[in-house]
């Protein structure tokens, strides 16, 4: 196994750390295991296709440099409203984002035999992420004593290696779609083993999406399945579907009722709008480049909305809507770029959807994920992007 292949495998192993292991960089960037390992990885592909004289272009590979592009072009045109510090951190988050668009160019060098294994290798994470999340949900119910950290309490919720119940159920949804692709593909192969197995996995990851009480992630994966069924033209099972999830609603245990544990509740819808006001009060005063990628939390603090000398959250870097983050930070120049880069992965995911599972995984995860992103981060959480991009890469590689 090459040194590529081998960096990439330790970047799915790192998955289910998920925020457990965190280095703080600098005050106000911190990195998971997995972003350095992806980190790793990206340095090697860059100087590995720099001394052999190689290039792997994709479909995708003009949005992605100009969307890119314009991330930096903002950061430049906002430099002299920044300190040095500032710029050095939002330049992190640039980073960042770079190394892990980086995953999809990866793929490319992999052969069909590994492709195939990085699927499984990736439910293995996914598993493991579950496994946790059910082991925390009984043994470990509250984060109450890492608050001073800055992780919300989220009491009796499931919240899993994430620390966080929003994207653990985000994440579960994208799980539960690449299972039931491959619950498909092992009906197709009639592989009786392989249907027991992911089905027992799919019913426990679909339970697990309740249990972390997020109604972003619960829509989420309703959006998710009944896409599924659409594209199966299965009408008659989106509405027992639609029956079935409200019975789960109306049966999630409610023994230790809390304000996070009610899906009724108002405070975080609030807070939600809130956010919301604010990316839009900053877009309107930048309308053209934004205030630099990523430079929102620095922006918030300086129209008055946060004090960073004191807030110790994990939210203030961005917006929860993911298209007004984009839309605050990079301006309507940013936003038309974004826009397209999402358009091409979804037109191609589905114009190859009936020929290749994978495809449809990925139509399915980018449609719901962007419906996931009108409440939180989504579409910019490291983890996520990790996972879209191989499937994005697997697909055009199909």
């Amino acid at each position: 196994m090459g040194i590529l292949k081998i960096l990439f495998v330790i970047t799915l192993l790192t998955f289910p750390f998920g925020e457990i292991i965190r280095l703080e960089i600098v005050r106000g960037a911190a990195v998971n295991l997995n972003t350095i390992s992806v980190g790793i990885l990206a340095i090697y592909y860059i100087f590995y296709h720099v001394i052999n004289n190689k290039g792997n272009k994709g479909r995708l590979s003009r949005p992605i440099i100009i969307f890119t592009a314009v991330c930096i072009l903002s950061l430049l045109f906002n430099i002299n409203s920044l300190t040095i510090r500032e710029l050095g951190v939002s330049s992190l988050y640039i980073v960042r984002f770079i190394i892990y668009l980086l995953i999809y160019f990866a793929i490319f060098d992999f052969d069909r035999k590994f492709q195939a294994k990085i699927i499984y290798i990736m439910v293995f994470a996914g598993t493991l992420v579950l496994l946790s999340g059910y082991i925390q949900y009984f043994f470990y119910p509250s984060l109450r004593n890492l608050f001073y950290l800055g992780w919300d309490e989220h009491l009796y919720r499931m919240f899993s290696v994430f620390l966080d119940p929003n994207f653990a159920g985000a994440f579960f949804s994208l799980s539960l779609f690449l299972t039931i692709g491959l619950v498909q593909e092992a009906i197709e192969r009639k592989s009786k083993y392989k249907i027991l197995l992911f089905g027992i996995l799919g019913i426990l990851t679909f339970i697990a999406i309740f249990l972390t009480y997020s109604r972003s992630a619960i829509l989420m994966v309703l959006v998710g399945l009944s896409i599924f069924l659409v594209l199966k033209k299965k009408w008659l099972i989106i509405l027992v579907l639609a029956i079935i999830s409200s019975f789960l609603i109306v049966l999630t245990p409610k023994a230790f009722k809390t304000e996070g544990t009610d899906l009724f509740r108002k405070v975080s819808s609030e807070a939600r709008i809130t956010s919301a006001k604010e990316a839009m009060l900053i877009f309107s005063k930048n309308p053209l480049l934004g205030v630099g990628f990523n430079a929102y939390k620095f922006a918030r603090y300086g129209y008055g909305f946060t004090d960073l000398k004191f807030y110790p959250g994990h939210a203030e870097g961005g917006a929860d809507v993911s298209l007004l983050f984009v839309l605050a930070t990079t301006g309507i120049v940013g936003f038309t770029a974004y826009i397209w880069l999402l358009y091409k992965i979804i037109k191609y995911s589905y114009a190859k959807h009936r020929k290749n599972f994978i495809a449809q995984v990925l139509f399915v995860s980018t449609i719901s994920l962007i419906i996931n992103s009108f409440f939180i981060n989504s579409l910019f959480y490291s983890f996520f992007m990790f996972w879209l991009w191989i499937l994005v890469g697997l697909t055009e590689n199909a």
